[in-house]
């Protein structure tokens, strides 16, 4: 076996969960959740960020895993923890907002009844998606083999287009959809139209304020100051470049044609442009 074909089969085995673990175990799960959704590396973490300031000014550098307190992620274990405990700064809210990157499928379906989805343009996601795997798993596949790897109907999220179609497309009682390079450009507005989807009231000045402490300034000095303190993410560069059309310095236009092939439906349907 060749040096690459090893690095790809360990690659394989790092970023594909198998989908017995796919398994929608929301403790104490309400109707009310609004669920902060969106394909990896695509702008939730910012959005996170970004409402907790808002909903709770008084917070300041915070790292992901007192973020727990606030805006949870189910998948976490010490997130769990935090969802459980009735004094949980997120229990107090008329809407939770937990945030994830689940696909839509069954589990979702029967599961969720509120969502604010963050879409990105696939191939500057993949490339992000791409740097972050590879970083957090210590390995050095090619951009042409991860493009169809994490397509695979096994890989725990699937293909960009599946993901971004099944959530545009889901049928649910309040949703919101986000568009990255649209939160890009005027971050204080889909801050105010995402806090009133979950009915939380706040000033003009705070959102000035969430969106100066949630600035990828400011947020790349918190990782290099404070860390953000999860095991899984020590190794890896998570707040990186944040543009708009990065894809194109990366790839090739066998990237591209890999892309349209594995993930690229919904490209023009949600605005984006070959």
């Amino acid at each position: 076996m060749t040096v690459i074909s090893k690095i790809i089969n360990r690659t394989k085995r790092m970023i594909l969960t198998p989908k017995s673990k796919a398994v929608w175990q929301v403790p104490n799960p309400r109707d009310s959740d609004i669920y902060l959704i969106s394909y990896p590396k695509s702008g939730n973490t910012w959005m996170r960020y970004l409402m907790a300031y808002a909903t709770w000014p008084e917070l300041v550098d915070i790292d992901l895993v007192e973020m727990a307190s606030y805006i949870p992620s189910f998948q976490l274990e010490h997130d769990t923890a935090m969802m459980i405990d009735p004094a949980s700064p997120c229990n107090q809210l008329k809407h939770r907002i937990i945030k994830e990157h689940n696909a839509y499928d069954k589990l979702t379906q029967q599961n969720v009844k509120r969502a604010i989805y963050l879409v990105r343009d696939g191939r500057d996601a993949i490339v992000s998606y791409w740097h972050f795997c590879n970083q957090r798993d210590q390995t050095a596949i090619p951009l042409s083999n991860f493009i169809e790897i994490s397509a695979k109907p096994e890989h725990s999220f699937g293909s960009w287009k599946d993901h971004v179609m099944g959530w545009t497309n889901a049928q649910l009682d309040a949703k919101l959809i986000i568009r990255y390079e649209d939160l890009l450009k005027n971050p204080g507005l889909w801050l105010r139209k995402s806090l009133e989807f979950a009915e939380i009231e706040t000033s003009d000045s705070i959102i000035e304020h969430a969106v100066k402490c949630a600035s990828f300034d400011a947020m790349k000095k918190l990782e290099q100051t404070k860390g953000f303190n999860l095991d899984q993410l020590k190794a890896v560069e998570f707040v990186r470049q944040g543009k708009e059309g990065s894809w194109q310095d990366t790839f090739d236009e066998n990237d591209l044609e890999l892309f349209r092939r594995f993930h690229g439906g919904g490209i023009s349907e949600l605005g984006y442009s070959w």
